[in-house]
Order: structure tokens, then C-alpha cells, then sequence
């Protein structure tokens, strides 16, 4: 797991660049291993807000099954980025991921990269 990365963007447009990455266009059994399957809006009035996204995600390759949830939070001065990443392949003894729990959270990051805020919050 890595650290929260806190960006420029709303919570709401953090949000919409999820749903593009989850909609975009390209090779088809990519397309179909992806989804989001809830969303919740938190808000805290005073244009505060936290918005969190859980998304399914499988890969063919070794038939690893996994949750994202990420957290877009704006109660600070720059929004906050927090994703969790759970899931495993289908094993009859074991179950590990083989990396792509690791694999899908380093995605998730760097479509934020472009937008992330280096100095301090």
C-alpha cells in the first residue's frame, strides 16, 4: 500500500477521471474486466466533501478478482487520494495475487500523477 496522494482536482472530477479510466476505449476483454459498482457522496457542507468509489477489476491473465475503493476527500486544502486494493486469484490451496494488487493500485495512481500537489497541504 502506498501513501495518500493529495491532487488539484475536486472530488468530483477525480471521481469523472475514474469513470473515464473505467469506460475507455481499447482492447475489449480489458474493457469487460472493469466496473464501478458504487459510489457515495459524504458531505460535510461548507463545500466539504468526500466521495468514494469501489471498483471491480479482473484480470484474464491469472484470473485475479479484485475491489478498488478510492476515497476523494477535499476536507483539507488540496483533495486527498486513498485506495484500497483487495481481491485475489482463484487457487485451490492458496490464494495470492501474483502482483496485481500492487499492479492495479499503481494504475489507479498514476492517473492522478499529472494532478498531484508536491509541496506541503
Amino acid at each position: 500500500m502506498y501513501n495518500d496522494i493529495y491532487i488539484t482536482l475536486s472530488p468530483e472530477e477525480g471521481a469523472e477521471l475514474l469513470q473515464q479510466w473505467v469506460e475507455e476505449q481499447g482492447n475489449f476483454i480489458r474493457k469487460i474486466g472493469k466496473n464501478i459498482i458504487d459510489n457515495c457522496v459524504v458531505d460535510f457542507g461548507e463545500d466539504k466533501k468526500a466521495i468514494v468509489v469501489v471498483i471491480e477489476y479482473y484480470t484474464w491473465r491469472n484470473s485475479n478478482q479484485m475491489t478498488a475503493t478510492v476515497v476523494l476527500d477535499n476536507s483539507e486544502k488540496n483533495t486527498k487520494v486513498h485506495i484500497a486494493v483487495g481481491g485475489s486469484s482463484q487457487g485451490i490451496i492458496f490464494s495470492y495475487d501474483y502482483g496485481a494488487g500492487n499492479s492495479l493500485e499503481e494504475k489507479l495512481k498514476s492517473l492522478f500523477k499529472i494532478y498531484e500537489v508536491k509541496e506541503m497541504r
